[in-house]
């Protein structure tokens, strides 16, 4: 089958019947293709991969968040939701932000802005582009919303309301930086369903091409190579 013109990594994954655990790089690579195959740029692709990958890492359900937000984005426009500029973090249209593109310009960035952020679609995901802030900085990321404070430190440990804004749809925040120590870990323990996985797998899907009569024989040698 033929996949997508320059690119080595458009197959789709499958993952193996009934399974729900799978390894940091499997869960980035299926989700780095489900976003592309949802309609995002390669490289919003690979920074909602790399989203995925560190919440499960922490026993947060990425996978699932991020099929939820696709699901969300379908039929809309990706330009609406992203921020105007690295200076001006407000959405370019009338919609919430999204987590993934307001994330890697805040990564960019490195900086918090100086008003409140928002409101961002789907704010869970935005926890992986804050720990990147906050390693860059080497500070803490304090993230205020109306329901509750989570705090990122800079080697990854979460503390606060974890589970207040893992269930939360959209949130505006106020985002600071501190130097306090460490505060205990908020753990979590999800994983994916199955059928999660098999819904990424089906957007994943989405940027595989199929196969032509060219294609075919472009596959196999086009001319006897006998003398």
């Amino acid at each position: 089958m033929s996949v997508e013109q320059n690119d080595p990594t458009a197959s789709g994954f499958l993952p193996p019947k009934g399974a729900t655990r799978l390894s940091g790089n499997e869960t980035e690579m299926l989700c780095l293709k489900a976003a592309r195959g949802a309609g995002m740029p390669w490289g919003l692709a690979e920074e909602a991969g790399f989203a995925a990958r560190w919440l499960q890492a922490r026993g947060i359900d990425g996978p699932g968040a991020l099929l939820g937000h696709l699901d969300w984005l379908a039929g809309r426009d990706a330009n609406d939701l992203s921020p105007r500029s690295t200076s001006d973090l407000a959405p370019r249209g009338d919609g919430p932000l999204c987590p993934i593109a307001t994330g890697a310009t805040l990564s960019d960035v490195r900086q918090v802005p100086d008003g409140p952020l928002g409101p961002v679609i789907s704010p869970i995901l935005l926890l992986p582009f804050l720990h990147s802030l906050a390693r860059a900085t080497g500070l803490s990321v304090r993230a205020v919303w109306q329901g509750g404070t989570v705090n990122i430190r800079p080697m990854g440990a979460i503390s606060g309301d974890l589970a207040g804004l893992i269930a939360t749809e959209r949130a505006s925040f106020e985002l600071s930086l501190s130097d306090t120590g460490p505060d205990p870990a908020t753990t979590a323990d999800a994983r994916p369903t199955a059928d999660c996985l098999a819904r990424l797998n089906d957007y994943a899907m989405n940027i595989t091409v199929p196969a032509t009569q060219s294609s075919r024989v472009d596959a196999g040698a086009g001319t006897s190579d006998n003398d």
